[in-house]
């Protein structure tokens, strides 16, 4: 399955922004635990200074412990607590001790604070500094186990609620930034969209190119898509050089062929002569399908003006001999455009038109428009007609149904084959006028009156 590369730059984007905002919150919540340990630690080691201050021995060598100025270490379960062990006797515990002492391990080293985690009796967790120390001289001389304690509860607490906070508002601005690249993301192929836009338009206009108001990372493709199109440009006029070449240098031999032909059947030489009017006929239809496939090949969408080209041939078969007599009824409008460029749609209209010449005996009519998304283009003469159960045979490659007219056949085939070639259907009627009607139809993208 394909994925649109908008599609995959927003994926990346969400991707990358999750990972982000997540080893973020994770990072955001190891610092603030941190602080708040470290806060704590210090909150711990000043009040286990004060309470080191307020401990004395007096002379009879009683240990005597003065009130800490905090009032959080007078009030009952307040979370605050101190306890005072001298040497191995019963400890002395702060009025807001609410259940048995507690356990702690004594320090090694006198003097030096240890921190630890206790949990208690009640099933609660506490964090403890503590302390040894030494008071009194000589006989009243006494080592003196300190600890202060703070229920973790409010640290814990904290950390849980900034952790839920950082995790909404972080979420929040991850929303935020994958609209943001949702719009980086539109804007950053907006470039490759007027590509697409203007390509179509080539295609409907091939002579056009691409314009070069890109920016700098797309210059270099819009300008091998130019050249490519230049080079397909100058690949298909060679061809059709070539191909005109090549149909002018036979025109000659082909008509002198012709001439021998005719002249065999007046002396009677029917059977020579059908054996050279079907190598006649087989080098023109090899002529012909080159033609055809050179220009097939190189074959683009292009549009081109009906009216323009059918008044140009009027007037090139209007000046043959035999032709003046002719009356031409045109009525095709200036907005009938035909899925052909000028060369392809002239070679088309000039067959229909030579075989309505050839068979007209007074009036030709070419007449179009649209209905709706369907646009025709009629071809009418007065000439003799074709039965309609011949429609079929006669658009056959080398089917002539009078072997007296000059011609190969090859004419309604060939307009067949090049209607098929640009989207057109080619279909035979039989004429008001009494003749053959000549009916090319397509389908337009652009609707314009009705017929």
């Amino acid at each position: 399955m394909k994925m649109s590369l908008s599609l995959r730059l927003l994926l990346a984007a969400a991707l990358t922004t999750t990972l982000a905002l997540a080893a973020t919150a994770i990072v955001f919540n190891i610092l603030f635990r941190l602080y708040f340990e470290h806060r704590a630690r210090g909150e711990l080691e000043t009040y286990l200074t004060l309470l080191s201050g307020n401990v004395s021995v007096d002379e009879e060598g009683s240990v005597e412990v003065a009130p800490i100025s905090d009032p959080r270490f007078e009030q009952p379960v307040s979370g605050y607590y101190w306890q005072v062990l001298v040497d191995d006797g019963e400890p002395i515990l702060s009025p807001s001790f609410w259940a048995a002492p507690l356990m702690l391990d004594r320090p090694q080293t006198p003097g030096v604070i240890s921190f630890d985690d206790v949990t208690t009796d009640s099933g609660e967790t506490v964090a403890v500094a503590s302390w040894v120390i030494t008071l009194g001289e000589s006989e009243i001389r006494r080592e003196i186990f300190l600890a202060v304690a703070i229920d973790r509860a409010d640290l814990d607490v904290s950390v849980s609620r900034f952790t839920t906070n950082s995790i909404i508002w972080l979420a929040v601005l991850g929303l935020f930034l994958l609209a943001a690249s949702w719009i980086q993301v539109r804007l950053g192929l907006n470039p490759l969209q007027k590509v697409r836009s203007e390509v179509s338009r080539i295609s409907r206009y091939p002579d056009q190119r691409l314009s070069s108001d890109y920016p700098t990372e797309v210059l270099p493709l819009v300008k091998e898509v130019n050249q490519l199109l230049d080079a397909n440009a100058e690949a298909l006029e060679r061809a059709r050089s070539r191909a005109g070449n090549l149909a002018h240098g036979l025109k000659t031999p082909l008509t002198i062929m012709h001439g021998v032909e005719r002249k065999m059947r007046k002396s009677g030489h029917n059977g020579l002569a059908d054996d050279l009017m079907t190598e006649i006929t087989a080098i023109q239809h090899i002529v012909e399908r080159e033609l055809a496939s050179s220009r097939d090949s190189q074959q683009v969408l292009r549009r081109a003006d009906a009216s323009a080209i059918v008044a140009r041939l009027q007037r090139t078969f209007g000046r043959q001999p035999g032709a003046e007599h002719l009356h031409w009824i045109t009525d095709l409008p200036e907005t009938l455009h035909l899925p052909f460029d000028e060369f392809d749609l002239t070679e088309l209209m000039g067959n229909l038109l030579d075989n309505a010449v050839k068979w007209s005996k007074s009036r030709i009519i070419v007449s179009g428009g649209q209905d709706g998304t369907t646009a025709i283009l009629t071809i009418e003469d007065d000439g003799p007609g074709i039965p309609d159960s011949e429609h079929e045979s006669v658009l056959k490659r080398g089917r002539r149904l009078d072997p007296d007219q000059p011609g190969s056949g090859l004419g309604l085939n060939i307009a067949q084959r090049m209607a098929r070639a640009h989207g057109c259907d080619l279909s035979l009627d039989q004429s008001a006028l009494g003749g053959l009607k000549v009916c090319l139809t397509w389908s337009s993208a652009h609707p314009t009156n009705s017929v």
